[in-house]
């Protein structure tokens, strides 16, 4: 091993050659391969340190920084080198204790490995062309025929016995290749320049794409017709909520291009049971995917999926509590792919797995006959201990897996609502009248992490408000909270009240909420996880005051619509309850433009005394009301209360 230059030098070779390296998805997918330089450097003590900088947990190779490599004592981890046996946990308190800076995220469980190859850069890919070829019955000479000057070994799980067969090879083999397979894992390649590491990688996995682009024809033969996607959309909440037994998820729907052609071939119904394209999928994909031949039957096909993960579960695991028996990713014939997490993000992430997946499987069928691992080597990796303790830590937010929408999220309780929503694990469905929401919903989403879906939609339109939620079944595939708040106030007397204005506020505010009403308690009907519809509503219904007939008389409505919401939607879980807010001021727009000038007059207040005109003589905030909402739809706290209304005003005087 010769030092490439100092150590920021290797060090910013070692982000630019990750960086390529994971940019490229037939590479790496989201936050798999790692990579690793070994750097002097200097500790707190000042004495001089040989250090291995590998990729830390959490990290992903497309836009990994210095900080993402964790520091190892090179010292510590050559000790190891007369170890002969050492558990996945006695392996993670051994680097632990071997880390330069205690504080850095967890390093990679490959890292022995890398210590034990002797060269100063090496890179590790799940190339999908390197799997097409190793997922099969090919001999390791075959493989090594296709690939050029490399040594092959046979799928070994992850961890100290990997290294160990790496060690084994002895330096001078290791020495005299261009890299290293493990069949069913991926590529090694390695050298003391960074360059030269990158481009063996280029060269083996060239070598790769060639022979498949030689043997490969095309991957999937279309043999069954397209489903019509308004068939499948009434049935995506079915599936959802089949999917959501154990815990809410979110759905990722793609019904076109690869997907499309997968979901019509052959290969789609026949690769269900041949696991993933590498081991470390299975903790998010599982061995086998659910394909549905028909509609016919979706909860029953659903249940016996997770039946047979059961039975599996019992027969090849031991110590762990069984992980949700639900199938992650669903083909549905003629139609298309549908994956499912408890965020949009990992949903979206185990679509992209499938579809790598699909591509490997139909190569490594083509090119001879496809072999995958064990059942239970893939329930030992699913398994995994070190895993399963990054599963205890893990605590999801409150409303993970759950979908909202909120109407008038743009500004005052809409707004506050969408951010409580969001902030809890939600994903929102955010939208207004006002383009803004677009760039709100963005800031939202930054803010907390969790994907938003703003729409402008005008609620007085009912063609509008319908085609919003089927964007939101094709988006996500179904809805578990609706807060009906957006409003408009134009305040007059009775004698003064234009018809006009009196019908838009009656088509906003209370049309509105039934067409609203009506798609949402469809989709949770079919989900039959229940739901919540929630009504912002006003301290007008039961304190009606002189001059609000349109926006009074609207709410009232609404109000009443609740109301038969909750008698229908009890039988199947479904709660609906009513917030009533008074005079909240801040950030809302239906005060401005006098509006608030004007009721303060006709009250003969000021505008600062009409605002706390309450029993607590304080003003009511949108977050007051915000986090009733986020009350009232916890279900250890309100979960047998349906059919109430919840005052938000101060105090009526």
């Amino acid at each position: 091993m010769q030092s490439d230059g100092s150590r920021s030098e290797t060090m910013v070779n070692l982000v630019n050659y990750s960086r390529k390296l994971g940019s490229n998805e037939n590479l790496v997918l989201h936050g798999g391969g790692n990579t690793s330089a070994k750097t002097q450097e200097v500790d707190h003590t000042g004495r001089d340190l040989t250090v291995l900088r590998v990729k830390g947990s959490g990290s992903d190779l497309s836009t990994i920084e210095e900080s993402g490599f964790t520091g190892l004592r090179l010292d510590d981890l050559a000790a190891a080198e007369k170890i002969e046996i050492m558990t996945d946990e006695a392996m993670a308190d051994y680097l632990r204790k071997s880390m330069v800076d205690p504080s850095e995220p967890s390093p990679s469980v490959e890292s022995f490995l890398h210590a034990f190859i002797p060269y100063t850069f090496v890179m590790h890919s799940h190339a999908d062309s390197i799997l097409s070829i190793t997922n099969t019955d090919l001999s390791a000479d075959a493989v090594k025929d296709i690939l050029g000057n490399v040594i092959v070994l046979p799928y070994i799980p992850p961890g100290f016995t990997l290294a160990r067969a790496i060690l084994s090879l002895g330096r001078e083999a290791i020495g005299k290749v261009d890299g290293i397979v493990l069949s069913r894992h991926g590529l090694f390649t390695f050298s003391d320049k960074a360059d030269e590491a990158w481009n063996k990688h280029q060269k083996i996995v060239s070598a790769a794409d060639e022979y498949i682009g030689k043997r490969v024809g095309s991957r999937f033969k279309a043999k069954f017709e397209s489903i019509p996607e308004a068939e499948v959309e009434k049935a995506i909440p079915v599936i959802r909520g089949s999917l959501s037994r154990r815990g809410k998820k979110i759905l990722n729907i793609d019904a076109s291009g690869i997907s499309r052609e997968i979901a019509r071939s052959v290969e789609g119904q026949q690769f269900a049971a041949y696991g993933p394209a590498t081991p470390d999928m299975l903790i998010r994909t599982k061995y086998d995917y659910l394909y549905l031949e028909n509609l016919d039957n979706i909860q029953g096909s659903i249940e016996k999926y997770a039946e047979k993960y059961a039975e599996e579960y019992r027969e090849y695991v031991n110590g762990y509590p069984m992980h949700d028996p639900y199938p992650s990713i669903i083909v549905v014939r003629g139609y298309g792919i549908i994956t499912a997490g408890i965020t949009e993000k990992e949903a979206g992430i185990i679509h992209d797995l499938a579809l790598h997946t699909f591509l490997v499987n139909a190569n490594a069928e083509a090119i001879s006959h496809h072999e995958f691992i064990s059942r239970q080597e893939a329930y030992n990796m699913e398994y995994w201990p070190l895993e399963e303790a990054k599963l205890k830590r893990f605590k999801p937010k409150k409303l993970q897996g759950s979908i909202s929408l909120v109407t008038g999220a743009a500004n005052g309780i809409g707004l506050e609502a969408f951010r409580k929503l969001s902030q809890n694990g939600s994903t929102v469905i955010a939208c207004d009248l006002d383009p803004r929401i677009r760039e709100i919903a963005r800031e939202v989403s930054v803010q907390t992490g969790i994907a938003s879906l703003p729409v402008v939609v005008d609620l007085s339109r009912e063609d509008q408000i319908r085609s919003m939620f089927r964007e939101v079944i094709r988006t996500y595939g179904g809805i578990d909270i609706v807060f009906s708040n957006a409003g408009i106030l134009k305040s007059d007397m009775i004698e003064d009240v234009r018809i006009e204005d009196l019908d838009l506020h009656y088509a906003v505010i209370g049309r509105a909420s039934f067409i609203i009403t009506q798609e949402a308690l469809r989709i949770m009907k079919a989900q039959r996880i229940g739901g919540n519809l929630v009504y912002n509503i006003t301290k007008n219904l039961l304190h009606p005051g002189a001059g609000m007939t349109s926006y009074g008389s609207s709410k009232a409505f609404a109000a009443h619509v609740c109301h038969y919401a909750a008698k229908e939607g009890g039988p199947f879980g479904v709660r609906a309850n009513i917030i009533n807010p008074d005079k909240i001021f801040r950030g809302s727009k239906i005060w401005e433009n006098g509006v608030l000038e004007a009721r303060a007059m006709a009250k003969g207040q000021t505008v600062e005394e009409y605002k706390t005109q309450n029993l607590l003589r304080r003003e009511v905030l949108p977050d007051h009301v915000a986090n009733v909402l986020i009350s009232l739809i916890d279900e250890e706290a309100f979960g047998a209360t349906t059919d109430a209304m919840i005052p938000v005003d101060g105090g009526v005087i």
